[in-house]
């Protein structure tokens, strides 16, 4: 993508592993790519729908006549696509920059076509495609997973939606440590309540401070997510930044997170907090037993969650880490902000960009959280959303 010219916006589509065929490209009016961390990605294509000829052929069940498999353009019969092209579960790719220089941005399913008929004008389609994980929205479950670690449990759920786990180490070693005393002390593990796979995954990733996402045909469990720290490229506002608005809110001044905790047995009560120090830039946790843990939920910037009943010392260890994930997700969101940019396809969610141009307070570097890249008769362009990370 580097020291290439950037004049001619350009895309690749492939439909089960063939690019799409000429005629069809050539209805393509605008390509739409919506990136985000803990959620399925979508890929929008719009079609001006001449004669209906997308509907009638390439639909299956709808009822339509048959459409001629070519069509005469002049002196050149030009073929059009093969029945049940747009057919659901058929896998979409899709690669976008400029010309001679493509990245590969996008692998999953087509699961759904949308049509317009206006009172004026050509009647158009959009054909929408979703990353594997939206296989994980599909039903919900209730079972039990009995003394299985919930490294375990996340391949098991990545198995079940057709997709190879990448779980990390680190979340593999808690878990298994924790499954261990909570067999000891007979806790029942853990169990998918009348949930679907995602809502279930997303419980078990806030229980170790962890993100997961997917790319192509790999679910990733993660506390290291995003992968990097370095911005990979830096944006000018009045150059390749065409407009930025940032925001910053109160939220982040909490400096720490607290939860009260009760003992079932015995009448005491104790707070947990874990706090961030700016100057040294680590983490302090401190228990409270007692009258202490009343006084101490009003401290300045301290949010206080309610009150966690503790029977074992595993209740403990897991509500610890979601306090730990609670301080680091206020924290970053004290600096957030939306932009435009010449299109791009490094920026995804999940880089570090370096924003110049707008002052000592606004620029430096963010971490993407979102972004959405279009190609249609304005050119192409990549809207945004960033925050000011405090903790990786």
């Amino acid at each position: 993508m580097l020291g290439q010219p950037r004049f001619v916006p350009d895309y690749k589509v492939r439909i089960n592993g063939q690019d799409i065929p000429t005629a069809l490209r050539s209805s393509v009016t605008s390509v739409r790519y919506q990136d985000g961390s803990q959620s399925a990605d979508r890929v929008e294509i719009g079609l001006a729908n001449v004669d209906l000829r997308w509907l009638q052929r390439h639909i299956r069940g709808l009822g339509f006549p048959p459409f001629p498999a070519a069509v005469q353009l002049g002196p050149v019969k030009v073929a059009l696509a093969p029945d049940g092209l747009f057919d659901f579960d058929n896998t979409l790719e899709l690669s976008l920059g400029y010309a001679d220089s493509l990245e590969h941005m996008f692998k999953g399913d087509i699961t759904g076509v949308e049509a317009s008929f206006p009172s004026g004008g050509v009647p158009s389609m959009t054909l929408v495609a979703h990353d594997f994980m939206h296989r994980m929205t599909q039903g919900s479950k209730a079972r039990g997973f009995g003394p299985l670690p919930d490294a375990v449990i996340a391949m098991l759920l990545a198995a079940e939606n057709r997709l190879i786990p990448a779980i990390d180490p680190t979340i593999t070693a808690t878990s298994t440590a924790i499954a261990a005393l909570n067999q000891y002390f007979g806790g029942a593990g853990r169990k998918q309540r009348g949930q679907s796979d995602l809502d279930f995954l997303k419980e078990i990733a806030a229980q170790y401070d962890a993100d997961f996402w997917i790319e192509d045909d790999t679910l990733y469990l993660s506390r290291f997510f995003p992968k990097e720290y370095t911005p990979r490229l830096t944006l000018r506002w009045g150059e390749s930044l065409v407009d930025f608005s940032p925001k910053v809110t109160t939220i982040g001044q909490v400096e720490s997170a607290a939860m009260k905790f009760t003992l079932r047995e015995i009448p005491l009560s104790f707070l947990v907090s874990v706090s961030y120090d700016f100057e040294r830039e680590v983490f302090s946790v401190k228990v409270e037993p007692g009258k202490g843990a009343g006084s101490s939920s009003k401290a300045k910037k301290t949010d206080t969650t309610v009150d966690q009943p503790v029977s074992t010392p595993v209740d403990l260890i897991n509500s610890a880490l979601v306090i730990v994930r609670e301080l680091r997700t206020k924290l970053n969101e004290r600096l957030t902000g939306t932009g435009t940019a010449i299109g791009d396809p490094r920026i995804r969610a999940g880089a570090i960009v370096r924003l110049e141009g707008l002052g000592p307070d606004f620029s430096g570097d963010y971490r993407v959280s979102g972004a959405t890249h279009a190609i249609d008769t304005e050119g192409y362009r990549t809207s945004f959303e960033v925050r000011k990370e405090v903790l990786p």
